[in-house]
This record gives structure tokens, sequence and C-alpha cells, in this order.
């Protein structure tokens, strides 16, 4: 074996040695595309092709011969063919290097298996670990015999890696790594101040509290890190809840005194958690909005009814095929378009309207179908006119629970939410006739489950700092104390050494209100807002610095609820107003737990092909699928 390889090096070195004998003998107008322009007479002189000039070599003698005074005279006398000759020699030297012969060791290092320690195999190694948890894959999809041929065709020197080599070995390397950048970015130079969101979710193997962590940055961009998905043991007790969320705080170095808020769910022990660990906290308002309108539902027994009703019309469909078909050809002949009947979930109240919506879409189709098959019983003409008024009533409260939910949503929305809202559900017409007992309970609800709303600092602060709102949905009392609030963290600010400077503006530019474009629709939600933002109120009571900055910036006109963006507002502005600058950027929370978003990701993860997935590695997933975008795969 070794003898032959000798061999094949030889023959080798002789198949290069006799290309370079092959190129010499072609002499020099294969090496210079000057010759293009130039020949040789019977004495070898040489002369232009173009002008008959003879040009010298610069020497008699052939080795010291060159071309200098060929590109000289063709650059002097014909710069045109200069060019031309400049472009052809560039694309003959880029193919001269295509074509070259690689080394013995490049052609070697094209076919020979890279070891484990390679740094390209490590590499590649990361990669395929970044692909499983950003893409929720399973950790056996390394073993699928596709998956196998794909990277072996992609990159044949790479050997991958067992299902348990990513499963321990690399998801521990990527995660601690991945877990040192966010402490950085955690860092209280970075974040002085930190809002936290927290839930709890039960699966089929595990029980899990989330932990996410909300602060905005020096440059006014709002950060979002998903921090633990901690798997729950024992008892969920109040006790073992505040403890867990202190563990957590620990685990990512954050003393309590940075905690700004917790924003969590109304679950009793939730609730007892943070008030034993003395957490300064908030009911999440999408879930209190939750409970607001299923007590409104369930208060009318007329509406419970028609709910009923529907639900078992939606049952059916969602459980036979053939009835499913037979509603398509109905649709198809009355001209409606081909929905499936969608049925409500007990979890989300949203799916309860988007069920009456559909139902009433497919009025038609379902009556018909009713009158020919049976099975169910079609409301009356009664009940869809309940129907609609439903339907209108739980649209504005679905489009504000949208609005508070959204991943960049501010605490700054819940109170001018929850005064649209109680405007909202005071009216009363020919459009809330027969559900008016219905909007009574919720109006109740709502007035008693943000009754201490206006006792959260953190929450008028939040709104006061908004250039949307400022104290326009503010009661007097609420206002004056916002004022002794806003005076205290100020001289809070002033005093500490460690209170970070706000960076002057770039630039500022007055900006006017800004107008309703004419083709915008506006709903009923967009005139009762605008009806609350229009009052203006006189600041008095401050200090005189303060109170100064504070009026100038209370009697400009506020943003665009729709269109405005706060945070863009304050980037531009922290020059004119560096007292509150410092204040808005810490308190523009949160306004909702992003529990569903995060709990769905749990849920991918605890797919069929991975059930019995550890509650840790569950986390370690979950961490990496929302923070390697976050850093952008660069740690």
């Amino acid at each position: 074996m070794i003898h032959g390889d000798i061999i094949n090096t030889h023959a080798y070195s002789f198949s290069v040695s006799l290309s370079a004998l092959q190129m010499a003998e072609k002499g020099e107008r294969c090496s210079s595309k000057v010759w293009d322009y130039f020949s040789k007479d019977s004495s070898n002189a040489v002369f232009c092709n173009i002008c008959a000039a003879n040009v010298s070599q610069g020497s008699i003698k052939a080795k010291q011969k060159n071309t200098s005074n060929l590109w000289t005279h063709l650059k002097t006398k014909h710069s045109e063919q200069y060019k031309e000759a400049q472009q052809e020699s560039e694309v003959q030297k880029t193919l001269s290097v295509r074509t070259q012969q690689p080394t013995l060791s490049q052609a070697f290092d094209k076919v020979l298996k890279w070891g484990p320690s390679d740094p390209r195999a490590k590499n590649l190694d990361k990669k395929v670990m970044e692909m499983i948890a950003t893409d929720i894959q399973a950790f056996s999809v390394v073993e699928g015999v596709g998956f196998r041929r794909l990277l072996a065709a992609a990159e044949p020197r790479y050997t991958l890696k067992t299902e348990k080599f990513y499963r321990t070995d690399k998801l521990h390397h990527v995660h601690a790594k991945v877990v040192i950048k966010i402490k950085e970015l955690l860092a209280v130079e970075n974040a002085k101040h930190i809002a936290f969101t927290t839930d709890c979710w039960s699966g089929s193997t595990e029980s899990l509290m989330s932990l996410t962590a909300h602060f905005i940055d020096e440059e006014w961009n709002r950060v979002q890190v998903v921090l633990n998905v901690k798997a729950m043991s024992g008892s969920h007790t109040g006790e073992y809840i505040g403890q867990l969320f202190l563990d957590m705080l620990t685990e990512w170095d954050i003393d309590s005194e940075r905690v700004l808020l917790v924003l969590r769910d109304s679950g009793a022990n939730v609730v007892k958690g943070m008030r034993l660990v003395e957490m300064p906290d908030l009911s999440c308002s999408a879930h209190t909005l939750q409970l607001v309108v299923n007590d409104g539902l369930q208060a009318q027994r007329a509406v419970g009814d028609i709910l009923a009703k529907l639900k078992r019309c939606a049952t059916h469909f969602g459980h036979s095929v053939p009835a499913k078909q037979r509603l398509e050809q109905i649709q198809k002949d009355v001209g409606l378009t081909e929905h499936r009947i969608l049925q409500a979930c007990p979890t989300r109240w949203n799916s309860t309207l988007h069920m009456l919506q559909r139902m009433q879409e497919q009025k038609r189709a379902l009556t018909v179908y009713s009158g020919d098959f049976g099975h169910f019983t079609c409301p009356s003409v009664e009940e869809w006119d309940l129907v609609e008024k439903l339907i209108n009533t739980l649209e504005p409260i679905e489009e504000i629970t949208l609005e508070v939910s959204k991943s960049d949503a501010s605490a700054s929305c819940i109170i001018p939410t929850i005064e649209v809202l109680k405007r909202f559900l005071e009216t009363q017409g020919p459009e809330t006739r027969g559900i008016q007992t219905l909007r009574k309970v919720m109006l109740d609800s709502l007035t008693r489950r943000f009754s201490k709303i206006a006792e959260s600092k953190e929450a008028v602060l939040a709104c006061v700092l908004d250039p949307r709102y400022k104290q326009r949905p503010l009661s007097d009392s609420t206002t004056k104390k916002a004022k002794t609030w806003l005076e205290k963290e100020a001289d809070k600010q002033h005093q500490a050494s460690s209170a970070a400077t706000p960076k002057d503006a770039e630039g500022y530019s007055k900006k006017p209100r800004m107008e309703k474009s004419l083709d915008q629709k506006q709903s009923v939600l967009d005139h009762l807002y605008e009806d609350m933002l229009q009052s203006q109120q006189t600041v008095t009571g401050v200090s005189e610095s303060l109170n100064e900055e504070l009026d100038r910036y209370l009697q400009e006109p506020v943003l665009d609820r729709k269109t405005g963006d706060p945070l863009q507002w304050w980037r531009q502005n922290a020059g004119r107003f560096q007292t509150l600058a410092p204040l808005a950027r810490r308190f523009l929370t949160p306004s909702s737990v992003p529990s569903e978003r995060v709990f769905s990701t749990v849920g991918a993860i605890y797919q069929d092909r991975r059930s019995s997935l550890t509650g840790s590695k569950a986390e370690m997933l979950c961490f990496l699928y929302y923070n390697l975008p976050l850093l952008n795969w660069q740690y």
C-alpha cells in the first residue's frame, strides 16, 4: 500500500512538471495578452501590428527580455487597445488561478474526513444543535436517513454525530455559552431596572413556571428575554412559587432591588407568592379581561342557551366528515365562502367570538343543512338577532385584548383601556337590548377587578410618561398622586450616584397633533379614545424645576394612539426632557404576560416524538429557541 502511494505521488509530480514544460514551449505569446498587438519579423525584431513601429524588448539576451516597453507603447500610442488588453489580461489571470492544479495536501483535504476536534466539524456540530433548538426539531432528526443523506451531500467530510451527543454534550455546551451572553445583557450597567412576567403551566409530564425579563436599553429599544421555563415539583403553594421566583432571580445574578414590577396571572397561589416575597406586582391585563368576559357570558341565561346550541352545532361538524362535505356543497349552492365551522374553547374567550362570527357568516348554509339533514336545531330569528348583538359587544373587547397583548405593548395602555371599556359598556341603545344584563355584569366585573389600578404607581406613571396618553385618562386625584410619585422618583434619580445620564437627542422637530386620515375607518373605540384624550389638565404642586419640565411635556399634543411610537418619540425628545426621559425608560413596562407564546412553544417541544423529554432539557430548548435569534446566533 505504501509502495503504491509513492508511485501515485511520483506520477502526480511528473504530471505537474509536464504541464509546466508544455506551457514554456508555447512561449511568451501565451503568457501575456500584449502579444495580440505585436509580432516578430524574421530577425526576431518586434513591431506593432497597429502602427508598424519597432519596439525594443529591453535586451538582446532572451532571458532578460520583457514586455514593459510593449505595454508602454500600447498605452501611449493606442489607448483603446491598451484598455482592451488590460481587461483581457485580468480575465486571463482569473482563469489561470481557477485552473491551477491543487497541491497534494489540498487534493487530500477534499476527500479526508474531518476529525471530531477539527474546528470545521465543531462548527457544524453547533449549527446542527442550533437548528434543533430554533426549528423545534426532535433530537432524533439526526438519525433520519433523509437528513443524513442531505448533510453527506452538502459536506462529505463531516461526520454527523449521534442523537445522544446532541441531547447531552452539545445542548449543555451551547446553552452554557448563551447563558453567559444573556447575563452580560442583563448586567446592571445595561439594565438597571427590569420588569418581569411570570405564569404557570401544566403538561402531561411536567408543570412549568415561566420567567421573562423586559427593559428598555440606552437606544430606546425594548428588550425581551425569556429566562426560564422552570420545572416545578411538589405542591404549588404560594410559598413554593415565591421561593422559586427568588431562586430564578439568583440564578441570573439579579438583586431584588432591580425588580421594577412583576406581571403575573390572577391565580391565588401566584398572587400570594409575590406578596410573600414583597415584590411589586400587577395582574396581567389580558388574563383579567378574560375573566371579565367570562363573568358576562355566564350571567345571562338566554346567552348561555344560544351558546350551548351553537356549540352543539360546531361539535356535529367537528366529528363528522360526511357532515363537513354536505355543508361544503350547500355553501357552494348558496354562494357562501367554504369556511369550516369553528368551535369555542373554554380557556380563550375570543374563540367564542370567532365561533359567533363564523356562525353568523354561515347562517344561510346552516339553516339549509338543518332543514335537510337535522342533527341540530338552528337558532331562531330572535336568537340570530342576539348573536349579532353579542358580536357587536365582544368585537371591541377583542380589539382591546389584542392591543394589550402585543409583544411591544406597554403598561401605559392599561388605565386608558379600562376607562374606554367602562364608557363602552355604559352606553345603551337599540343594539344593546336583550344583552343589557350581560353588559352590566361585565361593567361591574371590570370595575371590581381593576378597582386598585389607580393605586399602582407603575401603571399610573407608565400612563403619564406615554406621549400617547399622558395624564388625560386619569382622574384629578390620581393626577395629583402621579405628580407626587414623579417628584419622589426624580429626587431618588438625582441622588443616586449610579443613575444613568440620558443621552442628548440627535435632533428634535416639534410634531403637530397627528391628524386622522380621511379614509381611515374609525371604530366605536376610536371615538371613545378621542373623547377621553381631548381634555387638558393643569399641573401644580411639584418642585419648580420638575414642574417646568413636566408642564411643558404635558401641554404638548399627544401622539396618535394607533400610529405613534412612544419609544421613538422619547428617542427623539430625551434631550428636551432630561429628568423625565430616564423615568420613561424605567416605567414603560409590558402590559401582559407573554405566557401564551412561551407555553405554546413548550407544548411544541413536548411533541409526540419526545413526550418523555425531561423538564430541564425542555427549559434549555425553550431558552435557546427565544434567545439564539435575540443574539443573532452570536455567542
